[in-house]
């Protein structure tokens, strides 16, 4: 029911989690991804595979692999040999081992953090005062090991970002996390993360987030994941939502890469049910839940490879271990769509409709989506931004500045949730099509002086240069019939024109206006008849 609850609350994603046999059991389970690979310790081997869990090779021939780390450049991979005391360096391209680190006086290396060159080491066999954290700089020829920290039984985890470490032993209660600035030379110590004061239960995994400010926990009898400042030295907020309820059991905790995502994994008491859940970051919201029956998620073993998630499974009683993959974030889809009017000419103001809908159904609330546009010739048009309203829909108007094909292109950026979405149209502007009017008297005397008014631009619109011409047909009294041009008015640049005109002699004036057409705007004519008296004698 709690399950049912929490898949009900989140929306749904477009692309479901997959799992792949990684053709191993055994011990181990920590994960590194760099170079396009995933790096799987496995015990007696490394198993690597594509970003999509198809395995494409295993470094064979170590003993107990159980930890693995590597600095953001991706070309070296470490992997922490608990039964031959030593970490080993591998090309993360040819998967040769290329160097070994003796650590005979530090036995059973069982954790591994990285930053840059430096390397950080949680050892120990489970003798009193036999483990601790050891540092280390890979770019030297001959790495000096220097011990950090107080002495501990079991080998502590240990984790690093920014200018921060974190260690703290696993497996023990009241268990405590010791936390360093690495800043310094040599480190200084911030102090201890206890928690209450009966201290904190015993530590399945440790992280950090936000370039090292805060820590992240998996404890034992907490049934969540604790955030904690790591210059206050105190709890934050907690992420404890999970399919399981109050009876799931955090086993390994991370955050994503931008800082935005909290991702933990949640094993069923009995241990045959697991789920990876991802929360908002900052809120605690539950963004995205997977689930998978008959395994349980290995401790410590979440992993980022850009928006990519990684975890490692493991079936109860055999061992053998499958890699987890979340699909890529932001977890769940929207659809921007663009309608375009089924007529659009040159200079006319035209509408384009749409919306904007997300895979949960729900209303997003105003959003403001990008617009870009080009010319016929490919030429990019001024950036412009369209808000929405609150149930998605929009609208906007353009009008293009001459003939041609013109594109338009809306995109949504989108957030931490949902994926962005664009969509894009082109349609072909025609001429514009003027409305010609004329205004003026019906009646006039000869030699008296007619004045003429009118448009061609009832649209608001601003023309650029256009000719007119005037000309005029005159039938006499007696069905004489003459003809001559009257005038080429210019027109201003909101369609405007006038004219005038002294009739010479008596009866019906057909003025005829002509708007000469160019690229932009359809030729256009219209008449306007006056009926012209001869004075009395």
């Amino acid at each position: 029911m709690a399950a049912a609850l929490l898949v009900t609350q989140t929306p749904a994603a477009a692309t479901a989690a997959t799992v792949s046999d990684l053709g191993v059991a055994g011990e181990g389970g920590d994960v590194v991804a760099r170079n396009r690979k995933v790096f799987v310790a496995a015990g007696d081997r490394i198993v690597v595979t594509s970003t999509d869990g198809k395995v494409v090779g295993t470094i064979p021939g170590l003993s107990g692999a159980v930890a693995l780390a590597s600095p953001e450049d991706g070309r070296r991979v470490y992997a922490a040999l608990r039964d031959s005391n030593e970490v080993i360096e591998i090309d993360s391209t040819t998967l040769a081992v290329i160097r070994r680190i003796d650590l005979a006086a530090y036995p059973c290396p069982s954790s591994l953090a990285q930053e840059y060159d430096r390397l950080w080491i949680g050892f120990g066999c489970g003798g009193a005062g036999g483990g601790g954290v050891l540092g280390l700089v890979t770019s030297a020829a001959t790495p000096v090991l220097v011990r950090v920290g107080p002495a501990t039984t079991r080998a502590p985890l240990v984790a690093v970002a920014g200018n921060t470490l974190v260690a703290g032993e696993s497996g023990v209660s009241p268990a405590t996390v010791e936390v360093y600035d690495i800043g310094t030379t040599p480190l200084t110590s911030r102090g201890k993360i206890t928690g209450d004061a009966n201290g904190l239960p015993a530590l399945r995994d440790l992280a950090l987030a936000e370039h090292g400010a805060t820590a992240l926990s998996a404890l034992d009898d907490t049934r969540r994941f604790d955030a904690w400042d790591t210059t206050a030295l105190t709890r934050g907020r907690a992420y404890d939502r999970n399919g399981f309820g109050d009876q799931g059991i955090p086993a390994t905790v991370g955050a994503s890469p931008d800082d935005a995502y909290v991702v933990g994994g949640w094993n069923s008491p009995a241990g045959d049910a697991a789920e990876l859940v991802v929360y908002d970051a900052t809120t605690a919201e539950v963004v995205y839940t997977a689930a998978h029956q008959g395994k349980a998620v290995v401790a410590g073993s979440v992993e980022f490879y850009g928006t990519v998630t990684f975890a490692v499974l493991k079936e109860p009683g055999t061992g053998r271990m499958h890699l987890w993959r979340l699909p890529p974030s932001p977890y769940h889809s929207s659809t921007l769509t663009l309608t375009a009017p089924a007529k659009v000419t040159a200079l006319k103001e035209s509408p384009f409709t749409g919306r904007l809908t997300l895979s949960s159904g729900l209303p997003l609330g105003v959003q403001t989506l990008e617009l870009y546009r080009w010319l016929p010739d490919g030429t990019s048009r001024p950036f412009t931004e369209v808000t929405t309203a609150a149930d998605g829909t929009y609208r906007f108007t353009d009008a293009p500045p001459s003939t041609g094909a013109f594109k338009y292109q809306l995109y949504w950026p989108g957030n931490s949730w949902f994926r962005g979405s664009g969509s894009s149209v082109t349609v072909t502007a025609g001429l514009y099509e003027p409305t010609l009017t004329v205004t003026g008297p019906a009646t006039g005397d000869v030699g008296t002086r007619l004045a003429f008014s009118g448009t061609f631009g009832a649209d608001g619109i601003t023309f650029p240069r256009t000719i007119m011409t005037v000309s005029l047909r005159v039938v006499g009294p007696d069905g004489t019939v003459t003809a001559r041009n009257v005038a080429k008015p210019v027109p201003a640049a909101d369609g405007s024109f006038s004219f005038a005109d002294t009739p010479t002699t008596a009866g019906e004036h057909t003025y005829t206006v002509n708007l000469v057409g160019n690229s932009t705007v359809e030729s256009a004519r219209t008449t306007h008849v006056v009926t012209v008296r001869r004075p009395p004698a």
